[in-house]
């Protein structure tokens, strides 16, 4: 079968691999879609990257690479059951499935809290082979997608429940007045969801035009260009002094200082940007003012799949109250991953999303 590999940085082909064997608690999924993660990009870009290394900086030093290369890649998941293993009955074959890829180890204290996208065991890359024709997952994975949501938007259940799960972090509630900085996947997730949750006065800011315009598509009442109007005094003056919920989805220093300065006096900011390099602010913003920064990873997996944010996501999905399709830039084949990629990496560019087909 078809898989795609990182073989080094900025070089992702195609293989010819041999399937894995279906054993028993597992399943064989015949992949549809698999979007392609900003995770997937910054590995592309920068290397094998660990989930959790506060001890090594965050970082996989370039001398270990070779421990983690060839390595597969794709998360944001969308198939069909083709085949079953011993002792499944979660699923059968034909169920249309997305995955939720928590696997936890069951036997540290944050699992036995039942906050396993905590769990102190999820180490090292994230090396999920879904650029692939398919793929063989613990059944446990899977998440059945109801009839109404089309395959395409069930490949973005994944990136929506990590900013379901960041809406939830950062404690929004019906009528609070809301900033997101960057207008990627992620942050689009946000607006549809923060809409769909009742927030006032959505305000984006994204100095790309196109995903300026995908806010607005999917619920945003304003954009700001921080290319050209510094986005802490638009917020200022439109919400007269700051906003009660600010979100940082962008992972840079500025990015995470603008978040946090246009908040009020009292308000939270929820971090959900991945960081290539250490950012730096000044803690009297949040002394002085009481604000509250909050960090937001993932969302719940594990046991608590069928409770977490996937179900929700789905079923928002299903009932229309969140419509995805702005956030679909395109549709590319297995066979020209790499052209996807160097596409998401271009800032000249209007790509938001991108979905690989197998």
């Amino acid at each position: 079968m078809r898989l795609a590999r990182l073989h080094g940085l900025e070089d992702l082909s195609v293989d010819e691999v041999a399937p894995r064997p279906v054993r028993p608690g597992t399943v064989r999924i015949d992949i549809e879609y698999c979007g392609v993660c900003g995770s997937d990009l910054h590995e592309y870009k920068h290397g094998p990257a660990p989930i959790r290394a506060e001890d090594r900086e965050h970082r996989i030093p370039e001398s270990e690479w070779d421990d983690h290369l060839p390595m597969p890649m794709g998360h944001e998941i969308v198939g069909t059951v083709t085949e079953i293993g011993d002792g499944v009955d979660r699923v059968v074959t034909g169920d249309r499935v997305t995955l939720c890829l928590i696997l936890p180890c069951d036997d540290c204290r944050y699992c036995a809290d039942g906050e396993y996208h905590l769990c102190e065991r999820i180490t090292g890359p994230v090396a999920t082979p879904g650029f692939a024709d398919s793929i063989v997952v613990p059944a446990s994975t899977t998440v059945v997608v109801p009839e109404a949501v089309s395959a395409r938007h069930a490949a973005l259940t994944e990136p929506l429940s990590v900013a379901l799960h960041g809406v939830r972090q950062s404690g929004l509630r019906a009528g609070d007045t809301t900033v997101i900085f960057g207008a990627g996947a992620i942050g689009l997730g946000i607006v549809g969801l923060a809409a769909a949750a009742g927030a006032r006065d959505i305000v984006v800011s994204e100095p790309r035009a196109a995903r300026r315009e995908a806010a607005l598509a999917m619920g945003a009442d304003a954009v700001v260009d921080p290319t050209e109007t510094d986005p802490v005094t638009f917020v200022r003056e439109r919400t007269d002094g700051g906003a009660d919920i600010t979100i940082e989805a962008v992972g840079r220093s500025e990015t995470l200082t603008q978040a946090i300065r246009s908040g009020a006096y009292g308000s939270t900011t929820a971090v959900l940007g991945v960081f290539v390099e250490e950012a730096t602010i000044h803690p009297n913003d949040v002394m002085q003012a009481e604000r509250t920064v909050v960090g937001s990873f993932a969302f719940r997996g594990g046991h608590q799949r069928d409770r977490g944010e996937f179900p929700a996501v789905l079923e928002m999905l299903a009932d229309g109250r969140l419509d995805p399709e702005p956030m679909i830039s395109d549709v590319h084949p297995l066979s020209e991953i790499e052209t996807a990629f160097e596409v998401l990496l271009d800032p000249e560019q209007d790509a938001v999303k991108l979905l690989i087909e197998s």
